[in-house]
């Protein structure tokens, strides 16, 4: 009798852990040996991770988000459980399974569990869960290291609607640099959208190049519908680097930018308005005259007569044509001079240009002036000028920007 209690004895104590009292998922025990194989791989020096990572990685990334997703579902369904389920059970399936935690300042491999998140939505029916998955890569590569999955539901019933994988800033940033995402308020007919912005790492620092696009659900929540897929060289000194608003029918992404016309930082809003699949750029489209100047210039005359207070002015579409093909930064801004300003907030803005004839030899003037009016919030280019115009000479300095936060519009600007 006594092997047998000691064998009883022996069961006992393997299971007083709280994750023994369940039972093992084979997507977690899929997930700990694709996390068991990744850190076995070496991670590449400096040098080699430029070329990205090693040939096996990209592989066994795709292979732990398939299964982490798969863990996921089969917990969110579990008609077992009771309670509201969170991240924390996902983590305890894992554990059950194997998988030994390290803490990230030991992470030396690729793969390892930077974050698994619930986001709960409300206002929403059925209701939406958002699960983002967050994976540890040293170095930047073509293959998602993250994942957004949106689920619609209740209780132990939830169902995949949406799928997202993005690549996420491994080096430590939180989700206001590295990667964001909204999810719209439902319309009247509870439809709504999902927009995401992320910056990819890099293995060569560049932080620079921001990715955003709009989702809306369809039938197969692998392949939403896209409505808008952009990406956009960005000013990331800025504090947060972007930032994305949405509500029910219009979207934006505010950034920090460096300026065309004459290399200097500005803050850009890139807000479009949605019906159905389909988007226009709307208002505003920067928050001081010269951010928008620069925006405006940059426009197809098509886009840019929108913006105009004359839209069918043969003399503004030449000035236009003549803006856009300056070289970058061979303008200095020397004035932005309010005019004048109306009882209703309206305003009259004098912008000063001058144009390094050397880098614009066909530009025969050597300064410009722009008249730019703000008319219920919004900006428009009135006329461009050779000369000042008669009672506003433009006198004011313009100030390079030298705070570089991220300013807040949406919450005080109506259009």
């Amino acid at each position: 009798m006594r092997p047998i209690a000691v064998c009883l004895t022996a069961v006992v104590l393997t299971c007083s852990h709280p994750s023994c009292a369940q039972r093992v998922s084979p997507h977690a025990q899929k997930a700990v040996e694709t996390i068991r194989q990744l850190r076995t791989i070496t991670v590449a020096d400096s040098t080699e991770s430029e070329e990205g990572p090693p040939a096996r990685v990209p592989g066994l990334l795709r292979q732990l988000n398939q299964e982490l997703r798969a863990l996921i579902v089969e917990d969110l369904n579990d008609g077992t459980k009771h309670a509201v389920p969170d991240e924390e059970e996902i983590l305890d399936h894992l554990r059950a399974a194997g998988w030994d935690e390290i803490p990230s300042h030991k992470w030396n491999a690729y793969g390892e569990i930077r974050q698994i998140k619930f986001d709960w939505k409300l206002g929403y029916e059925p209701g939406i869960l958002v699960v983002s998955t967050q994976l540890w890569i040293p170095c930047g590569n073509t293959d998602p290291d993250s994942a957004v999955y949106v689920f619609q539901g209740i209780a132990r019933q939830w169902q995949l609607v949406l799928s997202a994988e993005s690549d996420f800033d491994p080096a430590g940033a939180d989700e206001e640099t590295g990667m964001q995402y909204r999810i719209s308020p439902p319309d009247a007919r509870g439809e709504w959208f999902m927009a995401i912005a992320h910056l990819p790492p890099s293995c060569r620092r560049d932080r620079t190049r921001l990715r955003f696009k709009v989702l809306r659900p369809s039938v197969n929540p692998d392949k939403p519908d896209v409505v808008l897929a952009q990406r956009d060289k960005i000013y990331p000194q800025f504090d947060p680097a972007f930032r994305v608003d949405v509500e029910t029918d219009w979207f934006a992404i505010t950034e920090g930018k460096i300026r065309k016309l004459d290399g200097e930082p500005g803050v850009f809003v890139l807000r479009y308005q949605l019906n159905g699949n389909h988007v226009q750029r709307m208002p505003p489209l920067a928050l001081i005259p010269e951010d928008f100047l620069d925006q405006w210039v940059q426009m197809s005359w098509d886009d840019a007569r929108t913006w105009t207070k004359a839209a069918p002015d043969t003399a503004l579409q030449e000035w236009h044509a003549k803006l856009s093909s300056l070289e970058a930064d061979s303008v200095e801004i020397e004035s932005a001079h309010l005019c004048r300003t109306t009882k209703n907030g309206d305003e009259n803005w004098l912008v000063q240009l001058w144009i390094d004839q050397k880098q614009n030899p066909s530009i025969k003037e050597e300064r410009l002036f722009v008249e730019v009016e703000k008319r219920s919030g919004v900006f428009y280019v009135d006329a461009v000028l050779s000369v000042p115009p008669s009672g506003c000479e433009g006198k004011t300095p313009h100030i390079p920007v030298t705070d570089l936060s991220l300013p807040r519009w949406h919450l005080s600007v109506t259009y």
